[in-house]
This record gives C-alpha cells, sequence and structure tokens, in this order.
C-alpha cells in the first residue's frame, strides 16, 4: 500500500535511537510523575514497558506522541525534538504512528468499518472505495473480516481490541503504540492480542512501545523490557536477564509480591 503523502521529520542514521528520551521530568501540579527518564529504543524494536499503577507509564507514551510536553528534558524521534515540532509537522509525525487504546477506545456512533475508515478519511484524500478495500484489508488481518456493518455493542472485548488494532495499522504506521493491549481480556483472548501484535510488528516492520502489567504478555512481545519506578527507568533488558534479575523492586514486580521495596501507591 502506497502511504499518504507526509513530510517526514530529519532522518538519523542512528537506528539504535530511533526514538530517544534523555532527561525527561513531568510533574502535574507539583506531583512529580516523571524525574529524569532516559530511554532509547531502537528502529523495529519491540520494548515493552512495565511498573505499578500510577508510576507513569502512560504520561511517558504521551510524550512520545506529543500528547504532552516534558517539563525538562529532550523526546527525540528520528531525530527532531518532538516538543518543537509546529502543529502541521506534529500532525505529520502523529500520522506515522498507530495507537492501540486500553479499552479501545471506539466511537459508539460509529460500525466496525466507519471506526476503522476514520484515520483514513481524516487524514488521506483516498476515494471510497480505496478506502473501503483498505478497511476489508486491515480487518482481514486482525481475523474480522466482514464485520464492517457491525456495531461497537456487538462486539466482545476482544474483538474491541482487534477492531481498534486495525484502526491504528490502517494508515500503515512505523510505530505502534500500545496501553496495556491485554486489560480485560482472559488469557486466551489476550494470547492472540500477543500474537497479532507479533504479526504485524513483522508484517508491517514497525517500531513497538508497550505498556503493561502483564508479565505473560510482557516475556512474549518483547525484545527488551524496561521498568519505570520511581519516576525513572530502574532496569532494561531483555526478558530473560530481567527474569533473572537481581534487583529487589523488580523481583518484587515480576513474580506480584506484596511483600518488598515497592508500596502501595
Amino acid at each position: 500500500m502506497d502511504k499518504p503523502t507526509a513530510p517526514t521529520p530529519a532522518e538519523t542514521k542512528d537506528d539504535a535511537r530511533f526514538i530517544c528520551l534523555q532527561g525527561v521530568r513531568k510533574a502535574f501540579d507539583g506531583h512529580k510523575v516523571l524525574e529524569g527518564v532516559d530511554l532509547d529504543i531502537a528502529r523495529g524494536e519491540s520494548l515493552v514497558i512495565i511498573g505499578s499503577s500510577g508510576t507513569g507509564k502512560s504520561v511517558l507514551i504521551k510524550h512520545i506522541i506529543g500528547l504532552l510536553d516534558p517539563d525538562a528534558g529532550t523526546v527525540m524521534v528520528e531525530g527532531t525534538n518532538v516538543p518543537d515540532l509546529r502543529r502541521d509537522d506534529l500532525r505529520a509525525l502523529r500520522q506515522r504512528m498507530g495507537m492501540l487504546f486500553q479499552y479501545a477506545a471506539l466511537f459508539d456512533s460509529m460500525d466496525v468499518g466507519g471506526n476503522v475508515a476514520f484515520p483514513l478519511r481524516q487524514h488521506t484524500d483516498w476515494p471510497v472505495a480505496r478506502i473501503r478495500d483498505r478497511v476489508a484489508e486491515v480487518l482481514g488481518w486482525v481475523g474480522l473480516q466482514g464485520t464492517e456493518s457491525k456495531s461497537p455493542a456487538e462486539l466482545s472485548g476482544g474483538m474491541k481490541k482487534r477492531v481498534g488494532l486495525a484502526r491504528a495499522i490502517a494508515l500503515d504506521p512505523e510505530i505502534m503504540l500500545y496501553d496495556e493491549p491485554t486489560t480485560g481480556l482472559d488469557p486466551i483472548l489476550g494470547d492472540q492480542i500477543n500474537d497479532l501484535i507479533l504479526d504485524l510488528a513483522e508484517r508491517l516492520n514497525i517500531t513497538s512501545v508497550t505498556i503493561t502489567h502483564d508479565m505473560v504478555s510482557a516475556y512474549k512481545i518483547a525484545d527488551r523490557i524496561a521498568m519505570l519506578y520511581q519516576g525513572k527507568i530502574e532496569q532494561m533488558g531483555t526478558p530473560e536477564q530481567i527474569q533473572n534479575s537481581d534487583n529487589a523492586v523488580v523481583q518484587q514486580f515480576i513474580h506480584g509480591r506484596a511483600e518488598g521495596p515497592i508500596t502501595a501507591m
């Protein structure tokens, strides 16, 4: 598929730092959430961010997509500092990203086809027939062929997630952001979503950033896992390195233990 024409931020030859956060700080009404996050994400990598509720995982990915600006630090995507972008350039960057929201965030007033077509209608000048074909194509990728006329109310939780995923990939993104993709799903449906994430990463050659509490999911889809704790990256490594970590904070979280250095938020 040809991508919609859009200006591209300045390129960098350093694919190991395709997305780069340095010294990112963010506070809300005096409450410090991010306190100096440093994070490099390679082109084509699947990075999973773990951490307790309220530690700032969602705040972090909102910085990557430009929904929030840091109080200090830089958020670079392919060599461009996201907070410095003008509105049109920021919009162009967002067209290169897709996001799967925690509860899919489908429009109740639209059927499945309308939900998936929404970004295509907003950001391309494609004719109706081409949009219809693209909707059918991406719904096929997530195993929902022929569901265009269904309403969100007719869908199960797993189907809603898949529709949300189809909408997120409709513009053929280079970067995918996943906010708790398996939340609210039983283990079997959750694993189906994991398989879809892996399949789409290979099919589209995208860079993925996922936030999750689900360690089964994290171990399956991650090239690397980063744990966010007290506003900073506590540890980063491969799934095997995280599993075998001697860090007490990491071990408490990944095993879900009540006792340890992490206290209730």
